[in-house]
Formats: structure tokens, sequence, C-alpha cells
């Protein structure tokens, strides 16, 4: 049974300075958040999990996503909205956020490389997220663990569509492995260059992402209702259909012509009814 819950140990390892670790790298690390056990519990839920979207178009070979997996799952939602990880989070993002992303990735054995990349390449959103990375299982470089090049999150780069992915199209000049036990987590900027190398190896390497946002922020591509984690610093999980991010009309203007159905009687809805609750 996967369970949520907040140890006086675990929450020792969270750092004044994380903020301001993650401002200079782009991405901070936290040892042993999370037990074996928890990791083992989680990726029982993965499995189980029903995705909101069906099977992911970035499944390649071996390597498979679950994406969405929370949206159909309660015991999903509690884990990654759970007192410790909002405490955790707080820090780095601020009192109020929501989640518009997750996926599971199993790296199978012979699993293929996913090439360097920034999240906001593929969102093509004005605005960094919050990625949280969590090993399920063992990282090393020969089953495909994570790689990031630091400093990288400042500012979107260009990139070039290969086959079904968008990868930068440069050569990263330092990059980091991240060796990681699992239960071990790293947050990093959706402006963070990454990638992971073939799984060389006969396991499977299992991570788990959730990508939070700011309530300020507003992403298009992302239908209600919208699932807020944390609100005034708490843990505070809900469905809703409108938040302040959607609501703000620069965020609509910002976003205009995004997507199909983005037209002028929709905006001029969605303009008046933020000005009603503004006042």
């Amino acid at each position: 049974m996967l369970e949520a819950n907040l140890s006086a140990s675990s929450s020792i390892r969270v750092h004044e300075d994380v903020k301001k670790e993650y401002d200079e790298r782009g991405y901070v690390i936290s040892r042993g958040f999370f037990s074996k056990q928890e990791m083992e519990a989680l990726i029982d839920e993965i499995r189980n999990a029903k995705t909101r979207f069906g099977v992911s178009g970035l499944n390649k070979g071996g390597l498979v996503f679950y994406s969405n997996v929370f949206f159909h799952s309660k015991p999903i939602q509690d884990f990654i909205a759970q007192p410790k990880l909002v405490d955790y989070l707080k820090k780095i993002i601020g009192p109020n956020f929501w989640v518009r992303w997750d996926q599971a990735v199993a790296k199978q054995p012979g699993a293929e490389d996913f090439g360097w990349h920034q999240d906001n390449g593929y969102s093509k959103l004005q605005n960094a997220h919050y990625q949280l990375w969590i090993a399920l299982s063992d990282m090393t470089p020969e089953n495909g663990g994570l790689w990031l090049q630091p400093g990288s999150h400042k500012s979107l780069l260009p990139h070039k569509v290969v086959d079904n992915h968008t990868v930068y199209d440069g050569t990263p000049t330092s990059p980091v492995f991240i060796a990681a036990k699992a239960g071990d987590i790293v947050v990093f900027s959706s402006l963070m260059l990454h990638s992971t190398r073939p799984n060389i190896t006969q396991q499977t390497r299992w991570a788990y992402v959730v990508e939070y946002m700011s309530l300020n922020h507003f992403d298009p591509g992302i239908d209600p209702p919208y699932f807020v984690v944390a609100r005034g610093g708490k843990a505070r999980p809900e469905f809703v259909r409108f938040y302040r991010g959607r609501l703000n009309p620069l965020n609509q203007l910002k976003y205009l012509g995004f997507r199909r159905g983005f037209y002028w009687p929709e905006l001029k809805t969605r303009l008046l009814r933020a000005l009603w609750n503004m006042r």
C-alpha cells in the first residue's frame, strides 16, 4: 500500500539555502527523501493506474512512458500532494502551486538514449515550471540514469525535431551525471538541459517526474480540471475548474493563438470573468 507521511528525520534534509542553490545551478538534490519500500509501492500504483490520454506518443522501443497517471489515482494524488513534499517544494516554488503533468518512465534493457532537451522546448511555455524527478530504482550511467547541464536554465535554447522527439540543437559543454538511489529526489527547472543514455544492463530503470507550476502561471495546453496541490504553503489537494493563473488576463493574452480554440469570443469571456473576480 502506498503511504504518504512526514518523518522528522527526512525534514532535516531540507536546508535553508535550497532556493539559492536552485536559482544558481538550476537543480537541487535530496538524498533518501523516500524509502525503497515507498518506491516499490509507487511503481505498483503507476503500473495499475489508468492514464488520462492513453498510450504516450513518446514511447520508443524499450522506453515506456506512463503519462498523467495521477489523474485517476487517488493514492498517487495523495503521494504527490503530501505535506512532506509541499514543505520541501514551497521553499523553491513558493506557497501556491498545482500539477500540470506527471509521467513515469520505465527504461527497459536495450532502451536507447533520450536526447538532450529542455522541457519548454516541447511545451513552448513562456514560464519555467518545476520538475520533481524521483528515482524509483537505483540510477547508474549504465542503466540510463539522469544527466544535467548545470546553469542551462537561464533561457530557452534552440531545439530541433528528430522523429517524434524535440532535441537541443547544440552540444552541452559540462554535463554532470546524477547518481541516485531509489528514494532520492532531484528538483530541476523545466529549462534545465537534461538527457538519459542507453540502458545497457539487464534490469529496468524506473523514474517518476511530477511537473509542478505556480498558481500564478498558466498552461493553455492543459485542460481543466486542474489539480491544485498547495495553497498558503499547506497541502490543499483539490481539482478545480479555475485558478488565478488561468483567470489572469495577461496570461490569456500571452498565449493568444497558442492552439485552436483560443479565439476572441472565448478570450473576451475569460477576460470579463477575470476582471469580475479581481474586483
